[in-house]
């Protein structure tokens, strides 16, 4: 793989992670504001802590039909 196409792989994922976090960060709910997301190869990883499952479910959602997002894989740990 050449490291233009690396660099444009960066690119979008950049690009995916930053409207899944503004998705996240424009909710309503506060608890999912702060979760934390990485995206590779078509997967939306959601990372962080909420009180409730209803939340950690309100944060698959927001997330789940952002432009590239294929899969949300949701690591949220409810506490």
């Amino acid at each position: 793989m050449s490291i233009y196409t690396d660099q444009s792989d960066q690119r979008t994922a950049d690009v995916v992670s930053e409207a899944a976090l503004i998705q996240l960060q424009h909710s309503p709910y506060r608890a999912i504001r702060r979760i934390s997301c990485r995206f590779d190869d078509g997967i939306l990883t959601l990372v962080g802590r909420v009180p409730t499952f209803h939340h950690k479910q309100l944060a698959q959602t927001a997330v789940a039909s952002v432009d590239g997002v294929n899969q949300v894989d949701n690591r949220i740990e409810v506490s």
